[in-house]
């Protein structure tokens, strides 16, 4: 009898912790190959619910998060403890792994740090690369978000009013002082929107993220993602899941740039970004060439305006185009 009693109250105990151990192995080594196998359009609807949750759940903890780390004085690592916690949530059960070349280079802070912006799943590569005492400039729309927005607003996230000039240059004055005071970075898409291209291309670059860099005398430092949509595709509702190839790269130094300078370092960030794109588009292409495309970027000053506005023309349509397939 006391045999039986301590063994059940054995298996009592052990179950609930048992419960909790089995809930990771689940979703980390069972979930993905159950949704690899399912058929395409159920596993991209899976998929991006898990995302949403992911980001839904990360938007919560990161309230509690931001409350501790302002607590503490570490208000400038809430992002990076985010985004990774957010990383490890999200991309095992979606099949996403990650190849990350330069990530030594995420070392240099403080710094303007630039990335391309094809999708909304972007967050996956803030997840894995996303520095250290750094802060996130955003469109104002985002900060009234559900729990998003307020999370933003702890972590000290810079909006930007993109319809009103004057107050985008309140803003970007402000972000200057605020990172000279707290030796901090930031992270901005310097396109200004999802390019949600076909081609490995980038949008033409806004000035905003290089007036910053030349101000604050900061770095950029450029991060460029593959083209992924060989992992997720919401035109034709396949996520796959699969590696994700990031670079990070070199920094590009401002000491000494004024602000005539900044047409020049924008079109030195954005060349190198292209090329590493282009490099990587042809990696995953088998080494086939990729069709020389034009770029806003031309040392002549004579003809620059001229290239950005037809190239801008040709992408916003190339964007429009896209933009209706995926709705």
């Amino acid at each position: 009898m006391s045999q039986f009693s301590s063994s059940t109250l054995s298996d009592l105990f052990s179950s609930p912790l048992l419960l909790v151990a089995a809930i990771p192995v689940f979703y980390y080594a069972v979930l993905p190959r159950i949704l690899a196998v399912l058929p395409q359009k159920i596993q991209f609807l899976a998929k991006c619910i898990i995302v949403l949750i992911s980001t839904l759940i990360m938007s919560v903890a990161g309230c509690f998060i931001s409350i501790v780390c302002a607590i503490l004085d570490k208000r400038y690592a809430i992002n990076y403890l985010v985004s990774r916690m957010f990383g490890i949530l999200a991309a095992p059960p979606c099949g996403i792994t990650y190849k990350v070349v330069g990530e030594e280079n995420l070392d240099t802070y403080p710094a303007i740090v630039v990335c391309n912006h094809q999708s909304s799943m972007d967050m996956m590569i803030l997840g894995r690369v996303f520095p250290k005492h750094c802060v996130v400039m955003a469109k104002k729309e985002l900060l009234y978000f559900p729990f998003l927005g307020i999370f933003m607003k702890l972590s000290n996230a810079i909006f930007i009013d993109r319809k009103n000039h004057k107050k985008a240059i309140e803003s970007t004055t402000l972000a200057v002082a605020d990172m000279k005071k707290h030796n901090s970075g930031i992270w901005i898409f310097p396109e200004g929107t999802r390019s949600r291209l076909e081609k490995a291309d980038l949008l033409p670059f806004k000035k905003g993220a290089f007036h910053l860099a030349i101000q604050s005398q900061h770095p950029i430092l450029p991060i460029v993602s593959e083209p992924y949509s060989h992992i997720y595709d919401s035109a034709k509702r396949s996520f796959p899941g699969g590696e994700l190839e990031i670079r990070v790269l070199d920094p590009i130094p401002t000491i000494g740039m004024t602000t005539d300078d900044v047409n020049e370092l924008m079109e030195k960030t954005r060349d190198v970004m292209m090329k590493h794109l282009r490099e990587m588009d042809r990696a995953r292409n088998g080494g086939a060439e990729v069709p020389a495309e034009e770029t806003t970027s031309t040392i002549s000053n004579n003809t620059s305006k001229t290239t950005a506005t037809s190239v801008g023309t040709q992408d916003e349509a190339a964007v429009k185009k896209r933009r209706t397939l995926k709705d």
